[in-house]
C-alpha cells in the first residue's frame, strides 16, 4: 500500500498533468481564434478592394508604424463613413433589401 507522500506525490502529477492539457486546449483555441480572425480580415480586405480599387494602390510596408502612414487615407475614409451614422443605417437597409433580392 502505498504512503500517503507517495499518494500526494501521485495527485499532485495527476494535478500538473491536467494544468498542462487545459494550457494546450487554450493554446490550441488561441490559434485557431487567431486563424479564423485572420481569415476574416483577408475576405474583408479582398471585398473592400474590389469595391473601392483606389486602395489597392496602397502598399504593405516593412513596419506597424510605416503601414500606419501608408494605410491613412483608407483608414480615414473609413473613419469618415463610420461617423455618418445616418448614412451607415441607411446603406444597411439598401444592403439588406439587395441582399433580399438576390
Amino acid at each position: 500500500m502505498p504512503t500517503l507522500d507517495e499518494r500526494i506525490k501521485k495527485e499532485q502529477e495527476k494535478l500538473e498533468q491536467l494544468k498542462r492539457q487545459k494550457r494546450a486546449r487554450q493554446q490550441r483555441d488561441k490559434k485557431k481564434e487567431r486563424k479564423t480572425d485572420t481569415r476574416r480580415k483577408i475576405l474583408t480586405g479582398a471585398i473592400l478592394l474590389d469595391i473601392f480599387p483606389q486602395f489597392q494602390v496602397l502598399k504593405p510596408q516593412k513596419n506597424n508604424a510605416e503601414n500606419i502612414i501608408e494605410f491613412a487615407p483608407l483608414a480615414n475614409f473609413l473613419i469618415c463613413l463610420a461617423e455618418k451614422k445616418e448614412w451607415v443605417a441607411q446603406l444597411e437597409k439598401e444592403a439588406k433589401k439587395r441582399g433580399n433580392e438576390k
